[in-house]
């Protein structure tokens, strides 16, 4: 059976393999007709009788390649595997690749691409084009130029891509000539034109690139467009062809959205070059953020743009700015000097021109600047408004020029004035010392010896004062006779001071010949009076008393009193009784007016008419809240009675004073006045039962007391201080509630003050206070206020002006309550401040500084309650008035309020003329950051942006600078950059083409072309 089986194998096998044969070419046929399924059908059939041969398995994999089934590749790999060694490498390395190519799997590619012995132009393409893909361009570039001269559809898009990688290498020479065979190409002609601009713009052609890119202007398609005009204003710029340039950076500028800064500055600086400053500046405010290069030059060129137009304020901004950058060292000396000369022009604050000449002469050595700079810095020196920063300079000047000296004699002279009007009197004598250590110049020799002497008049030194007054010469210059005549006035007041009358009265009356005004005229008249009065001269007192009296300016109830004492001590009782009569009815709220009161009522006493006489008593106690002239005015009328019989009403009036005046110098004679009547009347047990009722009241008490006091009183008298207040301490140890306690905690306080015991003092003088004891009152709140006061503990010092304005003796004491109150209440109590300051411009005699003070509080309190109308004529009132701190306020608000009614030119001008016109570093500092919102509200942000910049680079006040660095830092925020204000003399330098760091933005790079991409990737379908 077996081999009947093998034996019809034998006889059916030719048979098979010829059905297998017609099969195969049965597959060939199909497959060469392109009908690669059918093909694939039979081949697996064939492979399914597992008679595979190389040939179908490569036939197979090819189906499947054609067929873009996914397992070509695998088959194509089975292949190799089954038969290592077959005939089909070469079809089947090329198919791969050409997968692999189909996939963008162009490293599989070219690597299969290069397995292939011979390839076809198509082949070269996409193995060069693969290269590219992956960045082979050396290898890219080889393959390419293969295709270039070969008559094939390839040959021009390979010319285009072997040009293209040459571009991209930076082989200009070779790219242009690449890019120029394509001109006229259908595919590329409308492509490599602005290849060939960018490149003639980075060979620096510029000529032939105006002349090619020209005409693409007109044709030119959108997407292109921004790149040929900026080519070609690049290009005429660098031509210097400006007026070309701007025409294409504005229709750049025009198209593109985002701007770029580096346009904006060559747009601006064309501008610049022809002379078109504004619209120069209105391009150079845009450049922000771009490199150091950009940011110096562009601003060089605003700021030569504003010192053009005369803008010096903004041009100084801008060269300070420039000069912050190193990039280009000459250019940043240049601007650096601009900015130094600017700042010595405008003389502005915040920009501290010593500082600034000083840095220019240690960072740059420009030898004709630093000549000028060194120029500069002396004439700053003498003239600036900076006075503690050049004197800090010029005294430590080991061996100071001529011109140094003066500089140094006149700076200190400023700031001694300056002090003095601060009313830092120890400090005005330093600056006014080193003043005279170089009289130079002879008028402010004098001048600082006139204030240094007032200064020392000041701090009561009155001998000092005069021994410098005296030590003044005679002058005939006109512009120092005041001072001449005023040194007359203020050195009689010295002697006056110093109680040397005689003296003063002879200064007094040899200023009166000169004396410039009425008001100093009437001061002039009482100081002679009381010169006169002093020296016991009474006659001569009398008349000049008078004479201010007929003047009526001020303090007249004053000199009518001080003249009825006077014509009093020389037995003239007519006018002394006119007077007296004439402050009873004209002056009902004077001070002096209870002591008219009494001097009538002392007068009619005197001649027995006793009803006049007690008439004006009883006035007096009506009126009067002085307990002693009150307890005067009951003795007196119970001494009347007694005179006159009444003994009942005597006994009445001497127990009112007993009983309730305890303290007084009355309180004695009321007790002999009560022993009288009692003993005329036959009572004297009344009066001893009086006597014993009376609290610490007992012969050897009262001896005890009245020794005591006595002692220590006596060593007062003699001025032996240091015993006098061992004596007193021990009469205030022994007898709390004596007879003198009153006297003796007064006299305590001299004497402790006297001996430097400032803190025994003042407890004292406080005891007396709050004690109520009557005598005594004024002269203790006096000192406790002005101590307070002094000491700015306002808080206190209020409490004792407010009691002392109640009880205030004289016009002058009443008046300084009045002003202390108002300014101690400044920042206190601003309604009572404003009350206080409401009646000081009432005052007859008012020095400008007090008005305006006064006018301050009252225009804040204006400002403050919304009337804005009231306080600008207010502000503006004050402004004529001062030229210190408060006129810095006023004309700080008066900038405010015109900025509020938007007239922001008014408010600018306003602040510069509060910056040169002030020394206030507060109020400036605040007019400044004012400033920068009237730039803001210009859509002046770069200004606005350097104005905030130079407060918080030079202002100390933490806070005023926080604020101006919140309101920079707001700016900022809002992305906005803009200019400055305006200079003198020029010192430009040109711009070369080397002194960017430029780069053609990549945006204007020509990418592949989709319509090839399209191309390359239809290869295969075709």
């Amino acid at each position: 059976m077996r081999k009947l089986v093998n034996l019809f194998l034998l006889l059916i096998l030719p048979y098979i393999l010829l059905a297998q044969k017609d099969l195969l070419v049965d597959a060939k046929e199909l497959f060469n007709d392109g009908k690669y399924s059918a093909a694939q059908s039979i081949l697996n059939q064939l492979s399914a009788n597992q008679n595979n041969t190389a040939e179908i398995m490569y036939l197979n994999a090819k189906c499947s390649k054609e067929l873009f089934l996914t397992d070509a590749i695998f088959l194509y790999n089975m292949l190799n595997k089954t038969f290592p060694y077959h005939n089909f490498k070469d079809e089947m390395n090329k198919d791969l690749a050409l997968i692999y190519y189909r996939e963008k799997k162009y490293r599989e590619a070219i690597y299969s691409f290069l397995k292939v012995e011979n390839l076809l132009n198509e082949d070269l393409f996409k193995l060069a084009y693969s290269y590219f893909t992956i960045d082979s361009l050396e290898e890219a570039r080889l393959y390419f130029s293969r295709l270039i001269y070969a008559d094939s559809k390839f040959s021009s898009t390979s010319q285009y891509y072997y040009a293209y990688i040459a571009y991209e290498r930076g082989l200009y020479k070779s790219a242009l000539e690449g890019f120029k065979k394509l001109l006229d190409d259908d595919k590329f002609g409308s492509i490599v034109p602005y290849y060939m601009s960018q490149i003639y713009f980075s060979q620096r052609e510029y000529y032939k690139l105006i002349a090619f890119a020209n005409p693409l202007v007109e044709n030119v398609v959108a997407s292109r467009k921004s790149e040929i005009h900026r080519l070609l204003a690049e290009a005429y710029y660098r031509t210097g062809d400006f007026a070309s340039s701007i025409i294409h950076f504005e229709e750049l500028i025009t198209d593109e959205e985002e701007k770029s800064s580096l346009i904006y500055f060559l747009l601006g600086n064309s501008y610049f070059k022809l002379g078109k400053y504004e619209n120069a500046i209105s391009n150079l405010e845009y450049v922000s953020g771009d490199s150091d290069s950009v940011l110096q030059y562009s601003s060089y060129y605003l700021a030569a743009s504003y010192l053009e137009l005369e803008h010096y304020h903004y041009a100084l901004q801008a060269f300070k700015k420039s000069a912050s950058y190193n990039y280009n060292k000459e250019l940043q000396e240049d601007a650096f000097y601009n900015y130094a000369k600017l700042s010595y022009q405008l003389e502005l604050p915040f920009e501290n021109t010593l500082k600034i000449l000083n840095t220019y002469l240690e960072n740059f050595s420009h030898s004709e600047h630093i000549a000028n700079v060194k120029v500069l810095m002396v004439k700053t020196l003498q003239a600036t408004s900076q006075y503690s920063e050049a004197y800090n300079v010029l005294k430590n000047i080991e061996s100071p020029s001529i011109d140094q000296q003066q500089a140094l004699q006149q700076v200190a002279f400023f700031l001694g004035v300056k002090e003095f009007n601060q009313q830092d009197f120890q400090k005005a004598i330093t600056y006014f010392d080193n003043a005279n250590k170089y009289p130079i110049n002879d008028v402010f020799s004098y001048l600082s010896t006139f204030w240094l002497a007032d200064c020392y008049f000041q701090l009561s030194d009155y001998d000092q004062a005069i021994y410098l007054y005296n030590g003044l010469p005679f002058v005939s210059e006109k512009n120092l006779s005041y001072y001449y005549n005023l040194k007359k006035y203020n050195l009689a007041y010295c002697y006056f001071q110093n109680k040397n009358y005689t003296s003063a009265v002879k200064w007094f009356r040899s200023y009166e010949k000169f004396a410039p005004d009425s008001m100093r005229m009437n001061d002039t008249y009482l100081r002679i009076a009381d010169g006169y009065f002093m020296g016991s001269e009474f006659a001569l007192a009398s008349k000049y008393y008078t004479k201010a009296v007929t003047m009526d300016l001020f303090d007249v109830d004053y000199a009518l009193y001080q003249a009825s004492v006077a014509f009093g001590l020389i037995g003239r009782d007519a006018p002394k009784l006119d007077f007296l009569k004439r402050i009873s009815i004209d002056f009902t709220n004077s001070s002096y007016y209870d002591n008219a009161l009494y001097d009538l009522a002392q007068y009619y006493k005197k001649l027995s008419n006793y009803n006049l006489a007690i008439k004006y008593y009883d006035d007096l106690i009506y009126s009067s809240s002085d307990i002693n002239l009150v307890a005067d005015a009951y003795l007196s009328k119970g001494m009347i009675d007694f005179n006159s019989g009444r003994v009942d009403s005597a006994i009445s009036e001497f127990l009112f004073v007993v009983n309730n005046y305890q303290h007084t110098e009355c309180f004695k004679e009321a007790l002999s006045g009560l022993r009288s009547s009692y003993s005329s009347i036959g009572k004297i047990e009344d009066y001893l039962e009086i006597v014993e009722s009376l609290p610490e009241f007992s012969i050897t008490k009262a001896e005890q007391d009245s020794l005591t006091y006595n002692a220590a009183f006596m060593k007062f008298s003699e001025m032996d201080y240091v015993i006098a207040k061992k004596a007193f301490d021990k009469y205030l140890e022994r007898f709390r509630n004596g007879i003198f306690i009153n006297d003796a905690i007064y006299y305590h306080a001299i004497s402790a003050l006297n001996t430097g015991d400032t803190m025994a003092a003042v407890m004292s003088y406080v005891k007396i206070i709050q004690d109520s004891l009557p005598d005594h009152q004024e002269p203790s709140l006096i000192f406790l206020a002005r101590k307070n006061y002094s000491s700015n503990d306002y808080k206190e010092s209020n409490i004792y002006y407010t009691m002392l304005l109640d009880i205030a003796s004289s016009n002058s004491i009443k008046r300084e309550s009045i002003i202390r109150l108002m300014i101690g209440n400044e920042y206190i109590d601003k309604v009572l401040s404003l009350q206080y300051a409401k009646q000081v411009i009432e005052f007859d005699k008012i020095d400008n500084w007090l008005l305006s003070k006064a006018y301050i509080i009252i225009a804040r309190n204006e400002f403050d309650s919304g009337n804005y109308a009231k306080s600008k004529l207010t502000f503006e009132r004050i402004i004529k008035l001062s030229d210190y701190d408060e006129g810095a306020e006023a004309k700080y608000h008066l900038a405010y309020l015109t900025y509020l009614d938007d007239n922001l030119d008014i408010a600018e001008e306003l602040i510069f003329s509060l910056a040169e016109d002030y020394s206030n570093d507060h109020f400036i500092a605040k007019a400044f950051i004012l400033l920068s919102d009237i730039y803001v509200a210009k859509d002046n942000i770069f200004q606005a942006k350097a104005t905030l910049e130079s407060v918080i680079e030079n202002h100390d006040d933490e806070d005023l600078v926080n604020f101006a660095r919140s309101k920079w830092e707001i700016i900022v925020e809002n992305n906005q950059d803009t200019p400055v204000n305006e200079v003198v003399e020029q010192s430009f330098i040109e711009i070369s083409e080397y002194d960017f760091e430029y780069e053609v933005d990549e945006d204007y790079i020509v990418p592949i072309p989709a319509v090839i991409n399209v191309e390359i990737d239809s290869l295969d379908k075709k």
